[in-house]
């Protein structure tokens, strides 16, 4: 390696560099923020050897301008062009290859580690030693073996991306150019989700009393365990452990015993506790600031987390957050403004209609009727409101059908014997036997399954979920993809004289926060996005897209 302390001179080939970044000091909560750390250096490998190596800001711009028509080659790069972004203007870009992301697409399924000395380790044969990583958040200052490790990120990352793209299928390339790449500029572009600390105080406040108030009418420390154990037995109370499913059980299976008053006091304590912690008061301290004079958080959005491609959200985890209307209220759009929420109407059972093609499924959208209801009346000939209370049962059937949810756990779910689970379940595949028949197909698959944008998951053949994920992955993931692709069109196309105001995906919703005089417009505008977005990933079958506006998120919850 050839470590070159200047900036790299222009380059006019469509090749791939190495684009690589260090900052001194980072806060390890707010490591996709521009809010902490010094900035440690830029380096660029151009070729096999050469290794730029630049810690002045003021050489960044033209550093980048140097090798703008190459095709940049970075590890997780929504880090580094997040950071950079606080010193030069990086609009989004086509020539961008990330090996982290790439990876993902081309493997999501078959390997679980994807760092970059696992894909060093997989793609070059060699071992890259990252001891030094945590380095930098103890100094500011660079000894030569810091130098070099800055330097061999940038070098490796472009031989793995040139490896990557001789092996990589068209599938996976369009994955990556039509949807995941384009997907992270426009994460990259996400407002802060507002909040109102004074609620989040509060609430924080009385779960940590209701915690207090528990912990006095038990005899032992419900957050141990081993306690809890020790006195289950001193009182020949038969669980296998203290988990909340282990304990629900217990309660179920024997509603007069009276320890059960104790088990629901372990859980409630155990709920107040994560309220009180987790979705509590490290909110205002770990991750708030402030977005035009009003405070917001801003979680990091992995663009593809799970192997299906699923989103996640870390630091804090949006997606996670209880949705009991007290906490989504601490959500509250700033004066003067909205908060959007805006998702798909029975969008995973509207995918399932299209990927077995299902002659009745597909009727019951197609003429506009509730899914469930439909559901009731082809299997039993009888029909039902909304408000009845054999609906519900639907959803789980549903479930059943395309996610293969045994008997036993349909028995569980719904409180019947496992033979009215089996009937309800065999004549639902009766009714819908396109469904069934997609699943025969799905099971027979060995390697990978696909969702209908191509997206290739593979299959553990080693886990009992095997046959469930090849039902699952596909639907879920077309999902996925569906969500992503809806988020590209707004961004791409977003008609507002106010910035794109996305600012999480969370599942299968979006949550917008905008100026209350264009709410109705953005609502307009993202309700005909997502429906014609869906409608292109999936032709014939018409898609329902809700946009609420209000005050809070507890308004959709």
């Amino acid at each position: 390696m050839n470590i070159i302390f200047d900036i790299p001179p222009k380059q006019d080939k469509n090749c791939f560099v190495g684009v690589d970044t260090e900052f001194f000091g980072m806060n390890g909560k707010q490591l996709h923020r521009p809010t902490s750390g010094k900035f440690g250096c830029l380096t660029v490998c151009t070729n096999d050897e050469d290794v730029y190596f630049i810690t002045d800001p003021e050489q960044i711009q033209p550093a980048l301008d140097n090798i703008s028509k190459c095709i940049w080659a970075t590890q997780n790069g929504k880090f580094d062009f997040v950071q950079l972004r606080r010193y030069v203007d990086l609009p989004p870009r086509k020539k961008w290859w990330d090996t982290l992301y790439v990876e993902k697409i081309m493997y999501g399924g078959y390997y679980d580690r994807f760092a970059l000395e696992d894909l060093a380790r997989r793609w070059l044969d060699i071992e890259v030693n990252k001891s030094l990583q945590k380095a930098f958040e103890k100094t500011e200052e660079w000894t030569p073996e810091l130098i070099e490790y800055a330097c061999i990120d940038a070098l490796i990352t472009r031989k793995i991306a040139i490896k990557q793209r001789e092996q990589i299928d068209e599938k996976s390339f369009h994955i990556w150019t039509d949807i995941d790449r384009d997907f992270a500029w426009a994460v990259m572009d996400f407002r802060g989700f507002p909040i109102n600390p004074d609620k989040i105080k509060a609430l924080a406040e009385y779960n940590t009393k209701q915690v207090e108030e528990l912990s006095k009418d038990l005899p032992f420390n419900f957050r141990s365990p081993k306690q809890i154990m020790d006195w289950a037995r001193q009182n020949k109370i038969k669980i296998s452990s203290t988990n909340e499913a282990v304990l629900l059980e217990h309660i179920a299976k024997h509603p007069d015993k009276k320890e059960n008053e104790i088990f629901q006091k372990i859980l409630d304590g155990r709920s107040y506790q994560k309220m009180a912690s987790t979705y509590g008061m490290n909110l205002i301290d770990d991750y708030m600031e402030y977005e035009d004079g009003y405070p917001v958080i801003y979680p990091n959005i992995n663009i593809n987390q799970a192997e299906t491609g699923r989103t996640s959200a870390t630091d804090p985890n949006i997606q996670n957050q209880p949705n009991q209307p007290e906490f989504r209220s601490c959500y509250e759009a700033a004066p003067g403004y909205k908060i959007i929420i805006a998702d798909y109407s029975a969008q995973e059972p509207r995918i399932t209609a299209y990927v077995t093609q299902d002659e009745k499924l597909l009727r019951i959208f197609i003429e506009h009727k509730d899914v469930y209801i439909e559901m009731y009346y082809e299997m039993f000939g009888e029909k039902i409101t909304k408000k009845d209370p054999r609906r519900k049962p639907m959803k789980d059937i549903f479930l059943g059908m395309t996610y293969g949810l045994s008997k036993w756990g349909f028995s569980k779910k719904q409180g019947v014997t496992v033979e009215e689970a089996d009937m309800m379940l065999t004549k639902a595949m009766k009714t819908f036997r396109n469904v069934k028949n997609w699943q025969n197909e799905q099971k027979k698959k060995k390697r990978f399954v696909e969702t209908v944008s191509d997206r290739k998951i593979h299959i553990n053949p080693h886990t009992s979920q095997a046959d469930n994920n090849k039902l699952n992955a596909p639907i879920q993931g077309t999902a996925a993809d569906m969500m992503k692709k809806a988020i590209i069109e707004m961004w791409i196309n977003w008609p507002f004289d106010y910035p794109f105001a996305v600012i999480a995906p969370i599942h299968d919703e979006t949550v917008l926060h905008v100026p209350e005089n264009i709410a109705k417009g953005v609502a307009k505008f993202v309700k005909e996005t997502m429906e014609r977005v869906a409608m292109e990933i999936c032709p014939g079958v018409p898609f329902v897209a809700d946009a609420i506006i209000g005050n809070s998120w507890a308004e959709k919850s």
